[in-house]
């Protein structure tokens, strides 16, 4: 039976899509690059390893060090990110699963004390029983941190679904052992989210009615 409910934070919750954009095109303006023409062609090259979607933008990784990009964008995020807010139908959708009385959890690629800031400023901590960020913003280790969790609170990955919004998140949920349900309204497009053979829904109020139904926890598949 499904019990415990494992979101993804940006892109999913969290309204940062545009922020993405914004941020990659600074970066390669200030490389002499030419920006991405919208955020059609940044959902659809975003990807993980980051490492990855940096060379598809056009990042020169001859003349400079993933490293030194990765800090140039941590650096830019929270500034840019600032005015973000959540995604439409967050709240609701939190609110009908805490109502179903499911254990809601995060777990993310953002580092730790950002993460946590995000969740106060809008008002969203007391959804959580458990937040896992990660210790820096480099935007690894996030599978690694999960499987760890659920180890320490002797979690079943079969009383579990993950919520997210790139394949990332179905390779998560598959190396978790959980199921997963995506969202087309994050920071990948549906093509690319279809090719992982999860289930696809356009918002968050879809997926609340795919998990829910008339406010009682079912076996989700």
């Amino acid at each position: 039976m499904l019990t415990h409910v494992i979101w993804d934070w940006n892109g999913t919750l969290f309204d940062d899509i545009s922020t993405g954009l914004l941020i990659i095109n600074r970066m390669l303006v200030t490389r002499g690059r030419p920006p991405l023409a919208d955020l059609a062609h940044y959902r659809r090259i975003f990807q993980f390893p980051v490492e990855n979607y940096y060379r598809e933008a056009g990042l020169d990784f001859s003349k400079e060090s993933f490293e030194s990009m990765a800090a140039d964008y941590i650096a830019l995020y929270p500034e840019v990110s600032r005015d973000c807010g959540l995604a439409e139908g967050a709240k609701e959708a939190l609110a009908a699963f805490q109502a179903a009385g499911l254990h809601q959890h995060i777990l993310s690629a953002s580092e730790q004390g950002l993460l946590e800031s995000q969740l106060i400023k809008l008002g969203v901590r007391q959804y959580f029983d458990h937040v896992i960020g990660q210790a820096d913003g480099y935007a690894v280790g996030k599978t690694e941190r999960g499987i760890r969790w659920m180890q320490e609170e002797n979690i079943q990955p079969e009383s579990c679904l993950l919520i997210g919004d790139t394949d990332h998140d179905a390779l998560t949920a598959q190396k978790l052992g959980c199921r997963c349900l995506l969202l087309s309204c994050g920071h990948q497009s549906r093509e690319r989210l279809e090719q992982t053979g999860m289930p696809v829904v356009d918002n968050l109020l879809q997926a609340a009615k795919a998990v829910l139904r008339k406010g009682e926890k079912y076996e989700y598949s």
